[in-house]
């Protein structure tokens, strides 16, 4: 824990919390980016599903038949 040199009063206190918390969301989001990034793309033969794709399945319908959205 960090030593003050002026002892803080309890309103600044409040304030340095609310700070503290709002710092340490900030950066872990951009950490938990950073990470789930890497867990994607650290591995080229992993296969994710992607909007395209599944949007793609339904357009094209069932094999022999017709797709109630054809283009």
């Amino acid at each position: 824990m960090q030593k003050y040199f002026d002892p803080l009063n309890e309103n600044d206190r409040r304030i340095v919390r609310k700070w503290r918390l709002a710092t340490f969301g900030f950066y872990g989001s951009i950490l938990a980016g950073i990470v789930l990034y890497v867990a994607l793309h650290w591995n080229p033969e992993v296969n994710y599903a992607s909007a395209d794709s599944a949007a793609h399945a339904k357009l094209m319908g069932r094999p022999g038949g017709l797709a109630p959205f054809s283009p």
